[in-house]
């Protein structure tokens, strides 16, 4: 299943004009480790490949097949993932230090270094499909009436989170974004025939409930499974965090840079994927 990305603020790649991981600014790494991404891009390119290569996923066989993982493995490298959305996001964060500064500053204090590990740590476990649906079932329990008082409270702590940074809009128009990439380099590779533009549009926006429904189930339970060793103060001071203006600069910077790379990486893998496609068709 595809996953959207949810993280501190929720967290492949522009694959022309990458910046390598030794030529990024001291503050950059900083700000990388400070976040724990070295660790969370390592995740996401498993769930990338993952994802992409999911059994009947791909409509290919035998060697082409074999070259095309050989090509999201290529796609999907965490260093240059992470390089790339360092790039992107250090663009956006130069004249705003402020903003910078402050994510810094809470990720140093021990809420925030418990945040992010809970948050490595719950996405990591997600990685197998079984934590993944028990996460899930957990959800579908919250969510009834029946549910006890202390688990619908914090799903209410966690729908919060999620207003405060207007997460679940954000990661949908993300995911129509990705999608319409991958259909436009499947186009570009003449994968795709008898299909406008504005037909591939609509097909994608046809898209959306369902990316909308995933991206609700999916964030609400990767949440309440990673929150859930908070106490009820760390919460409440966790909430209050993300809702102040600095907080909120931070994960529109994050997305602006998400939108960016993913954007870019789902071209790539739509036109990886074309050109075997078509050639297998010749």
């Amino acid at each position: 299943m595809k996953r959207p990305l949810a993280y501190l603020t929720v967290l492949i790649v522009a694959l022309a004009g990458l910046l390598p991981v030794t030529a990024r600014p001291a503050f950059a790494d900083e700000l990388a480790q400070a976040l724990l991404l070295p660790e969370l891009f390592e995740i996401m390119a498993t769930e990338g490949r993952m994802s992409v290569m999911a059994d009947g996923a791909i409509p290919l066989q035998g060697p082409s097949l074999e070259r095309f993982e050989a090509e999201v493995a290529e796609i999907y490298a965490p260093g240059r993932m992470l390089a790339a959305f360092m790039h992107v996001l250090d663009a956006d964060l130069q004249d705003r230090p402020e903003v910078r500064e402050d994510t810094l500053a809470f990720a140093a204090t021990e809420l925030g270094k418990d945040i992010l590990r809970l948050e490595i740590s719950a996405r990591k476990a997600l990685l197998d499909d079984e934590v993944d649906l028990f996460a899930r079932h957990a959800l579908e329990e919250a969510r009834m009436d029946t549910a006890r008082q202390a688990v619908r409270e914090r799903l209410a702590d966690i729908r919060q989170r999620i207003e405060a940074n207007d997460l679940i809009e954000l990661n949908v128009s993300l995911g129509l974004n990705t999608s319409f990439a991958y259909y436009r380099g499947m186009m570009m590779e003449n994968a795709v025939s008898g299909m406008s533009a504005d037909m591939l549009l609509q097909l994608v926006w046809s898209q959306e409930p369902d990316i909308r429904a995933d991206i609700e189930d999916w964030v609400e339970s990767y949440f309440l499974m990673a929150y859930q060793p908070l106490d009820e103060d760390s919460m409440q001071a966790f909430l209050n965090y993300v809702d102040t203006p600095l907080a909120r600069a931070f994960n529109q910077a994050m997305f602006r840079a998400f939108d960016e790379v993913f954007s870019e990486i789902s071209l790539n893998l739509g036109r990886a994927l074309g050109r075997h496609l078509a050639a297998e068709d010749l």
